[in-house]
């Protein structure tokens, strides 16, 4: 199970949106929802095949991943900062009181780096 993880996650993601399918058809959709959205369920399943096919040609690789660069640790920090101040354009701007430190943190690890330095 564990070789085969990521060809079960996106399965699975094909398989709830088969589901979701079904639900659409509990309320009685159109046939032209049917074919759009069955056919995108069947891209799924065929990208689940893929998936499995290069799971099984490849077993031990990706075992381990290095950062490309010192800061890139940042990036999903000021990822999430952004995300909060989109936010905060429509919930209010007491967001911002947590998006301000995320960014804070983010300049640290840019500049003092989020991997082991060679030497």
């Amino acid at each position: 199970m564990k070789r085969h993880l990521p060809y079960v996650v996106v399965a699975g993601w094909g398989a709830l949106n088969g589901l979701l399918l079904a639900v659409l058809g509990i309320y009685g959709e159109s046939s032209l929802v049917f074919w759009l959205y069955g056919g995108v369920v069947a891209l799924l399943e065929v990208a689940a095949l893929a998936v499995l096919a290069s799971s099984r040609t490849g077993p031990d690789q990706h075992v381990r991943y290095r950062v490309p660069d010192r800061g890139a640790g940042a990036v999903p920090v000021v990822a999430l900062g952004c995300a909060l101040v989109a936010l905060a354009f429509v919930y209010g701007l007491w967001l911002l009181a947590l998006a301000v430190p995320l960014f804070g943190v983010a300049i640290a690890l840019a500049l003092h780096g989020t991997t082991a330095s060679e030497g």
